[in-house]
């Protein structure tokens, strides 16, 4: 399953020369994961109890962003562990089709009463599985 998320930049993203800082980049990334995680998990992560844990990032930039590109980012899953999944994503340019930026996201299930790394519950884990599928 892929999502694409629709970014409404804003002018504060950028720089004088109209070029969107690498910092919101990733703030572009984090949207299109709360997108996923939302479509695939609905309301079932308690975000003071069990929930997801960014552990990892890498970003590779391929080409500008610029203010008033037509971007989204695609998100999906790549790999589901015991305790932790892999979000891949990309930032894509709609009207080339190109890819900006890329970007590869380590998370784990984490259980805030314990602050450790805990299992999926089951039907997170069935409804994860799912999503990798299709």
């Amino acid at each position: 399953m892929t999502i694409q998320t629709t970014i409404q930049q804003r002018f504060a993203d950028s720089d004088t020369l109209g070029h969107i800082n690498n910092i919101h980049l990733q703030e572009y990334f984090d949207l299109g994961k709360m997108e996923l995680y939302h479509t695939i998990l609905g309301d079932r992560i308690d975000w003071r109890g069990i929930n997801l844990v960014l552990v990892s990032i890498k970003t590779d930039m391929m080409r500008q962003t610029r203010l008033g590109d037509d971007i989204v980012v695609e998100s999906w899953l790549e790999r589901i562990g015991c305790k932790s999944m892999t979000v891949h994503q990309r930032l894509v340019d709609r009207r080339d089709g190109g890819c900006n930026a890329e970007c590869s996201t380590v998370v784990v299930c984490f259980d805030y009463a314990t602050q450790r790394a805990v299992e999926f519950p089951p039907e997170w884990r069935r409804l994860l599985e799912d999503a990798l599928e299709e």
